[in-house]
């Protein structure tokens, strides 16, 4: 594992250094179990207590934090978990496969292959695909008839892409991803379901990620559209037609159903839903496991199925919790009201105490 000093690490992030700026680091941890040649980082107030009990040679912290008497070096910075995210490739470096056609590999001789590409063992890449230099394709991928996949992309075991998907650069594929598969489109007919063929292709903007065994279906008719740097957790189900803004972000179970459109910088908790032809707008966010049946105004926060305002979920998921005791209330209310029903004369008996004269 390669190893910097402090200051070879400030100057990449642009941090002010307090403390020995020569010390040598050769690895990074958490503050909990970091040691005296490790980075850490502080960014919250509840780490409070677990920065001055680290035992890490140096911490990336806020600007604000009061170094004063702390045994580490410290490297302040304007966002110390995006430093410390940037640094961590530094100490951990993906490692390169070589340039190369691995001999089980197939490729077709109208295929298209860049400079210093590396196609791992049965890898397949079939008639009129084109893969840009420095792109690198795990063991047993599939690039499909005509597929294009851009430069310096990283594809990993078992994914396909499929005919007609179109891959930019710097595109990262992992493990047992499928883009381009077949959208759900049928129709009813007097010998069941119809199958409507699914023409359309598929586009992946530059630096896109997309996790492990994410299913992005073609277009029915048009291309179905993931937008620059926008990234996909694992289990992803993207559906035909959809349009993803830039940069959004999409956690793990996330389905978007047919003909959607998300708008830029729109964010996705796990296992949230989002009903076919809806127009999400840029900038939402949308709670884990959200139901949306309806279109969404850009910056809104939802949560809870069906979606509503943030502020609103929560406050009904308070009181679902006080239901118990607002149940029991209620019944020894009716309880006591039957009570004194019970004791109250009609109006039968009143009026045959007044006859009596006893009323």
């Amino acid at each position: 594992m390669p190893t910097f000093t402090v200051a070879d690490l400030a100057h990449r992030v642009g941090a002010d250094v307090l403390g020995d700026p020569d010390r040598p680091l050769s690895g990074v941890a958490s503050l909990e179990v970091a040691g005296p040649e490790d980075l850490s980082f502080f960014a919250r107030e509840a780490l409070r207590a677990a920065v001055h009990g680290t035992r890490a040679g140096a911490v990336l912290t806020p600007r604000s934090f009061d170094a004063s008497g702390v045994p580490f070096s410290v490297l302040r910075v304007d966002d110390p978990q995006l430093s410390f995210a940037r640094i961590v490739g530094l100490f951990h470096p993906e490692p390169e496969p070589p340039p190369g056609i691995h001999p089980s590999a197939r490729v077709d001789e109208g295929a298209r292959i860049g400079a210093n590409v590396s196609l791992g063992p049965a890898v397949v890449v079939e008639d009129g695909a084109r893969i840009g230099r420095g792109t690198w394709l795990g063991p047993g991928t599939l690039v499909g008839r005509g597929a294009r996949i851009g430069v310096d992309c990283r594809l990993g075991h078992a994914v396909s892409i499929l005919h007609r998907v179109e891959i930019g650069d710097r595109v990262r594929v992992h493990a047992g991803a499928r883009i381009g598969t077949d959208g759900f489109g049928y129709v009813e007919g007097p010998e069941g379901a119809h199958k409507v063929p699914q023409v359309g292709g598929c586009v992946i903007g530059d630096d896109v990620e997309i996790g492990a065994n994410c299913t992005i279906d073609r277009g029915a008719l048009d291309d179905t559209w993931i937008g620059e740097r926008t990234k996909l957790d694992n289990l992803v189900h993207v559906g035909h037609n959809v349009r993803i803004g830039s940069d959004c972000l999409v956690a793990a179970h996330v389905g978007i159903a047919g003909s959607s459109e998300i708008g830029a910088g729109t964010q996705f908790g796990g296992q949230a839903g989002v009903a076919g032809h809806l127009t999400i707008g840029a900038g939402a966010r949308i709670a884990g496991q959200t139901g949306v049946i309806q279109d969404v105004a850009p910056g809104a926060e939802l949560g809870g199925t069906p979606a509503r305002p943030r502020r609103s979920w929560l406050k009904e998921a308070a009181h679902l919790g006080r239901l118990p005791n607002l149940f029991r209330r209620v019944a020894r209310l009716e309880r006591r009201v039957k009570a004194r029903e019970s004791e109250r004369p009609t109006r039968r008996e009143a009026a045959d105490a007044s006859d009596d004269g006893t009323a």
